[in-house]
């Protein structure tokens, strides 16, 4: 259908699930089963992917690596395995990517709980939810993720001033260790963390390398990890940059931030110079040279 087809163009799949219980909000089956509602959904993707895989594996143009992973796959998803647990390597990945398996796509389920569980019962709810997760079948328990979160109580504190949040999470007793924001809980902030995660991206910040009074132009990146070398960064900048790449000089952001220029770190020995297949790492900052 039209809703499946929409899925099998995203990179992953987050699923909301109800756990809550609720007298106001009536549950299709008369009953909240979390478990139940999530392998509803697991069922549904992997039968879809079975009709899709039997398809093309039914074509003459089906062949080499293609026709392999398919077979492989196939073969999982007759047993209930989803095609991202049987064991695929990249390249079989690759060979099958244009065909958007629902149940090769990473998920993270997002437990939504009510404000109760979500603040004071928060530890006992987490708990809970690992059993869960445990049980459900259809699913990768070793690398899908899950979170859990409050609509409810996002939707109520939303219309709320920070004073008035804070007041009121403290109502609830949700204990907040010194330093941290509960903001950090709420999901506009976890989802979007775990989602990148999921799908191996890592942050990046690109500049022009100019001082700001020439120009602000700031940009962030989600990068997957082939892109993370100093001539993949360089690409993203500009395909000029990346096939006139001469050298990266690399340091460390926090060392850095300690001399008054970067003309001073790189007189003082801070800065070094790597080639293009260097791999970016954490807190590293990259000057390109290109010509």
């Amino acid at each position: 259908n039209q809703f499946l087809a929409t899925v099998r163009e995203c990179d992953a799949i987050c699923h909301l699930v109800r756990a809550f219980e609720d007298r106001d909000i009536t549950h299709v089956d008369g009953k909240v089963d979390p478990i139940a509602d999530a392998e509803v959904i697991n069922l549904e993707l992997l039968l879809a992917d079975a009709a899709h895989v039997e398809r093309r594996l039914s074509r003459t143009t089906c062949v080499g690596e293609e026709r392999l992973a398919l077979e492989t796959v196939a073969d999982g998803l007759e047993q209930g395995i989803p095609a991202r647990c049987v064991g695929l390597s990249e390249t079989a990945k690759f060979s099958i990517k244009s065909m958007g398996l629902l149940t090769l796509k990473p998920v993270l389920y997002a437990f939504n709980v009510d404000e109760i569980d979500f603040t004071f019962g928060r530890e006992e709810a987490l708990s809970r939810i690992k059993k869960i997760m445990e049980s459900i079948q259809y699913c990768d328990p070793a690398n899908d993720m899950f979170a859990m979160v409050s609509a409810k109580l996002e939707a109520e504190i939303s219309v709320m001033n920070k004073e008035e949040q804070v007041e009121y999470l403290a109502s609830l007793e949700m204990d907040l260790a010194p330093g941290e924001d509960f903001e950090d809980y709420l999901s506009f902030k976890v989802l979007p963390l775990m989602a990148k995660d999921l799908l191996g991206l890592h942050l990046a910040y690109t500049g022009p390398g100019v001082p700001p009074e020439r120009s602000r132009t700031t940009r962030a990146w989600l990068c997957r990890h082939d892109d993370l070398t100093a001539v993949g960064m360089a690409g993203r900048l500009h395909g000029d940059i990346q096939k006139g790449f001469m050298r990266a000089e690399v340091a460390q952001a926090d060392g850095l931030l300690e001399f008054p220029t970067y003309n001073a770190a790189k007189d003082a020995g801070f800065v070094r110079a790597e080639g293009k297949d260097y791999n970016i790492k954490t807190d590293d900052v990259v000057l390109i040279k290109w010509k």
